[in-house]
């Protein structure tokens, strides 16, 4: 099958992914994916290699095919049977943390298994210490909440009643778990079908062959690329906000690029740590995956020829690499820090092509408690920056960048949901660093309870350390959060902080901007 061939069935095959991360969004129950966009889709190839990605979260794309392979390792493909259904969370078998459960099925056309629809999705709340399943204050996995090796979900495109009573005994919010599960399960479904069209058309073999040539395609793509770039090696440094009783944390990379590999080195990278910011190899494999595929632009077939490509070195038991039972649910800064040491690393390889460093953060809030009838509520929100300052162009402001691509949630979602109100939502003007091309600002979100004992878990990042700016640009502001008491008094909030709002508090968060590019003289 020529090129043009072979990218109009990787276009298919795209438009397929997206579908069902489209179901997903729209049959979801929980407010964080119907309106956040928590969630992303892969199709898989029987094997476990990646054939197509949704446009959705680069972090939890990372994680499919590692998940995938570990359903894999467990229920070998021969033995899957049409209406199989698998899921697991565990990040020790290459997931993200608890809340992200994989939910994966076989698509068969006739007799032959022609892939794998993978899903996963960010649930509202799967147990632990606190509410929402994000303790800021966990130092082992144990603390939370459940932890799901691979295993059988169910069959028959049905979940087991014994999986049922599992999830319902152990979720805060059973009912929304269980209703986003099931839309999963929906996204699947209708991805077998269309897979299954499209197997028709080509017929079984044709399309297992032409399915192969993608990826073999989109290898020779991807390291024709690395190939045209100086070897290096090339560095970056990037970190987290000091936290007493913690060591500085530092992501160290360093790149070289040769004989086709896009080789990171994340040796002298902090050993892992007793608190919940340490993450797993899906952290640094879709900080570097994302990278590579932003430097080779749109004409690349994305898939897995383009991991074949990718060599990592990560130290044992380090902040991205750790060990159980290393607590993990706030694994989210330390992966942006590792995605902006490695895009620091390929500024310096390609300077004229890679923008100044995004904010590096994004908040996530979880609000919980009990309404009056004595029903719990919960709702989680993510809360974006501003995008670095490129060779050409300003960032963009209030959005979510890199391997983070989650919405802002309306007022209306959020306010339905908890007894707060979100007084006001606006973009801080003048947070992103200056430069000939400003980096882009961040976020500004005022939040006012409308109840007492609201329980709020707040995991944040760029309160002290912010990234430079590049070609002379400057650094953005530091994000910060306070509450504004009743009575009058401030109390100013860490990065990563478990508080209760009273009626009439107020919750104010600002978030970092993204770096200039440039000196501010050339603007």
């Amino acid at each position: 099958m020529d090129d043009s061939r072979l990218t109009i069935l990787q276009m298919r095959l795209d438009g397929i992914a997206q579908a069902m991360q489209d179901t997903l969004f729209r049959c979801a129950v929980s407010p964080v994916v119907r309106e956040g966009n928590d969630a992303a889709a892969a199709l898989m190839a029987a094997d476990g290699e990646l054939l197509a990605l949704s446009d959705a979260i680069p972090l939890l794309l990372g994680a499919l095919q590692g998940s995938v392979e570990a359903i894999l390792a467990h229920y070998p493909a021969e033995e899957m049977r049409p209406g199989d259904l698998y899921f697991m969370n565990d990040p020790y078998s290459g997931g993200t943390h608890l809340p992200d459960i994989t939910v994966v099925m076989p698509v068969f056309a006739g007799p032959t298994l022609i892939g794998l629809a993978a899903t996963i999705l960010h649930h509202q709340d799967v147990g632990g210490i606190r509410a929402g399943s994000v303790p800021p204050d966990a130092v082992e996995i144990f603390q939370e909440g459940l932890r799901l090796p691979p295993m059988r979900l169910g069959q028959g495109g049905a979940i087991d009643p014994a999986m049922k009573r599992l999830i319902e005994a152990n979720s805060r919010t059973p009912a929304t778990v269980l209703g986003d599960i099931g839309a999963q399960i929906a996204a699947a479904n209708r991805t077998a079908e269309a897979l299954g069209t499209l197997a028709s058309e080509l017929g079984t073999d044709g399309f297992l062959a032409a399915a192969t040539a993608c990826r073999d395609r989109a290898e020779a793509q991807i390291r024709a690329v690395i190939d045209a770039l100086p070897p290096g090696p090339f560095f970056g440094l990037d970190g987290l906000d000091p936290t007493p009783g913690l060591p500085e944390i530092d992501v160290r990379a360093k790149l070289t690029c040769a004989d086709g590999i896009f080789d990171v080195d994340f040796t002298g990278t902090t050993p892992q740590v007793a608190a919940p910011i340490n993450c797993v190899r899906s952290g640094p494999l879709a900080a570097v995956f994302y990278a590579l595929l932003s430097l080779a632009g749109p004409a690349l077939l994305r898939n897995g020829g383009v991991l074949r490509a990718i060599r990592l070195t990560l130290p044992e038991a380090c902040i991205i690499n750790a060990r159980p039972p290393a607590a993990v649910n706030a694994r989210m800064g330390v992966v942006r820090a590792t995605t902006s040491a490695v895009l620091q690393a390929v500024a310096q390889a390609a300077p004229d092509q890679m923008p100044a460093a995004n904010s590096g953060m994004s908040y996530v809030l979880a609000f919980s408690g009990r309404n009056d009838d004595g029903a719990p509520f919960l709702v989680t929100e993510i809360i974006a920056g501003g995008a670095g300052g490129g060779p050409r162009s300003d960032g963009a402001p209030g959005i979510s960048t890199d391997v983070g691509n989650a919405m802002n949630m309306p007022a209306e979602a959020l306010e339905g949901m908890v007894p707060v109100r979100l007084v006001s939502a606006q973009i801080r003007q003048g947070s992103g660093g200056a430069g000939r091309y400003r980096g882009g600002d961040g976020i500004c979100r005022v939040y006012e309870a409308l109840a007492d004992n609201i329980a709020v878990s707040l995991r944040g990042e760029r309160f002290h350390r912010t990234p430079d700016g590049l070609r002379g640009g400057g650094a953005p502001s530091h994000s910060q959060a306070r509450i504004l008491r009743a009575n009058g008094s401030e109390q100013a909030l860490s990065s990563r902080s478990a508080v209760t709002l009273d009626k009439s508090d107020r919750l104010i968060v600002e978030s970092c901007g993204g770096a200039g590019y440039g000196q501010a003289a050339n603007r």
